[in-house]
């Protein structure tokens, strides 16, 4: 990953996992990097872990207002948001055949659909 260099990043679901790996990574580029999280107390681990970071802001992606929100902020600590890495996601334990699309992809299309009016 080269050329990120103060290119603007926001990584939800950005406080643990693969994306605090991205977080880590993006950082290590010389990006300013933001993190949304639903859980606050990963949140403020990775916060003072990594102490480089923009902001890490609370926000459950599958609520439309949180989303907006959050995006506000984001754009208000970095000056914008270039790359969304959009790592927000759930470990479901269910049949296949039992998941609903729109309670499944509802807060990724919110997270999609409020980054594409920031550019």
């Amino acid at each position: 990953m080269r050329g990120l260099k103060d290119r603007q990043v926001l990584v939800t679901g950005g406080a643990s996992g693969i994306g605090a790996a991205t977080v880590r990574r993006f950082l290590e580029e010389g990006s300013r990097v933001s993190v949304l999280d639903k859980d606050i107390d990963k949140g403020e681990k990775i916060s003072e872990e990594m102490p480089k970071l923009s902001a890490v802001i609370q926000c459950d992606v599958a609520d439309l207002s949180h989303v907006q929100e959050a995006f506000n902020e984001a754009i208000q600590a970095m000056g914008g948001v270039d790359v969304l890495i959009n790592n927000a996601g759930i470990s479901i334990r269910h049949s296949f055949l039992d998941i609903t699309l729109p309670s499944s992809y509802g807060g990724r299309r919110f997270v999609q659909r409020r980054n594409s009016r920031s550019s």
